[in-house]
């Protein structure tokens, strides 16, 4: 009899609510012997209407790929969950030498004790210019040890303690190189889903159906790796958008679920984006308004002084990009009127968008609204599931008004 699986909230069950155990086959995997229910396909929701897609398009759980070794000893088992986290920075504010922080948090911690400095872990620095695939090698070793199993001695005795790599968060460069996947700029430069460059802004494009998995993306290096000539595996890595895996790939883990997106770098990035197109349009009236009403809005005491944004953008920190990006709406909707746009940029609009010249304004102070609103859901010090339900509805917002504001630079950074 054939069943189906379903995406969505996780159900919770008490085992003692279980009447009897079946066996199911997932489609994708060998067939076993014997077996209650097979499963073809997965039924899942994507922009309020349910779908379904094929059960080979689907993330593996980690178990069926990942053995755990046992202890000989029969001690307590201890689980570690790793938590790495890479960053290149700039080591002086207002020139740029970049250097690479590896740090590392043990992911068991609650919230609490994972915000204090004593928990984060420097792993090392990699020097500018260095290569991260060196400096990596003998920090894989040693989780390679940790997935194996080892005995260690606790407070409580001896323990045999497991672990591995739970997540590795890095900004989007980083963290497409570590995922195997070609930079941002590649016409498949998304680690998340196979996205091109062309349907970046199209908002009925299915991220969840071409989602990239760890199988599908295994069987694709292997066919580019299978090629005899460069040009055939050059060929195959543009139409893939992969790259020759890293030493992480010798572990155990996913390379596309357990390297998420950054929130800080994308959110921040976006933000600063979206400031650089706005000062853009600004003619000498807008520039000049602008600065005076950026003198004059209320500011709290304890921000530090920021220096002129149109003249100084440029050298923010992440820090003063949040911090203007709050302001922004406030300052916008004070003084902000068509007469202070660009007149190529009102008829690039209308051209593009049909926005009316005279709702240029309303358009971007709106926009700018619902940004602060984002930023604000974003880094919220606590999240509710409203929280989560608010900012997916705000995030879709905001994703379809930046389509329309930044349509006249044709930027490509909504995904």
């Amino acid at each position: 009899m054939e069943l189906w699986l379903v995406e969505g909230e996780a159900k919770l069950v008490n085992p003692s609510n279980v009447v009897q155990h079946i066996v199911v086959w997932l489609c994708d995997m060998p067939e076993p012997d014997e077996y209650d229910f097979y499963i073809k396909e997965i039924v899942y929701s994507f922009d309020s209407r349910w779908k379904y897609r094929d059960i080979a398009s689907r993330h593996r759980l980690p178990y069926e790929n990942i053995t755990i070794m046992q202890s000989q000893q029969n001690l307590p088992i201890l689980k570690v969950f790793l938590d790495i986290y890479v960053d290149d920075f700039g080591t002086y504010r207002n020139v740029y030498h970049s250097l690479g922080g590896v740090y590392l948090q043990i992911g068991n911690m609650p919230s609490t004790l994972r915000k204090q400095l004593k928990n984060h872990f420097l792993i090392g620095f990699v020097p500018f210019g260095a290569n991260f695939n060196d400096f990596i090698k003998p920090i894989v070793q040693d989780i390679k040890s940790l997935e194996n199993g080892r005995v260690m001695q606790t407070l409580y005795g001896d323990a045999w303690v497991i672990g591995g790599i739970g997540c590795v968060t890095a900004d989007l460069p980083q963290g497409n190189d570590l995922a195997a996947v070609k930079r941002h700029g590649a016409n498949h430069g998304c680690r998340t889903c196979n996205v091109s460059n062309d349907q970046y802004t199209d908002p009925n494009y299915n991220y969840i159906k071409n989602a990239r998995f760890q199988q599908q993306t295994n069987e694709r290096i292997a066919e580019i790796e299978s090629q005899h000539l460069r040009m055939d595996q050059d060929r195959l890595a543009t139409k893939y958008g992969l790259i020759k895996p890293g030493p992480l790939n010798d572990l155990k883990w996913n390379q596309h679920l357990q390297t998420p997106q950054d929130a800080y770098h994308s959110m921040a990035g976006k933000a600063r984006t979206l400031l650089e197109v706005t000062f853009n349009i600004f003619n000498t009236n807008g520039e000049n308004d602008f600065l005076e009403y950026w003198k004059r809005i209320e500011k709290p005491s304890h921000w530090s002084r920021m220096p002129n944004p149109l003249r100084h953008r440029q050298s923010f920190m992440f820090s003063d990009v949040l911090r203007l990006a709050m302001l922004m709406p406030f300052i916008l909707q004070r003084f902000l009127e068509s007469c202070h746009i660009k007149t190529d940029a009102l008829n690039n609009w209308h051209k593009n968008s049909g926005i009316r010249r005279n709702l240029v304004a309303s358009k971007l102070c709106a926009c700018w609204a619902i940004e602060a609103k984002a930023l604000k859901l974003a880094f919220s010090t606590t999240m509710t599931e409203n929280t989560y339900q608010e900012l997916q509805e705000t995030l879709k917002k905001e994703r379809e008004i930046l389509i329309q504001v930044s349509i006249i630079y044709a930027t490509k950074w909504f995904h």
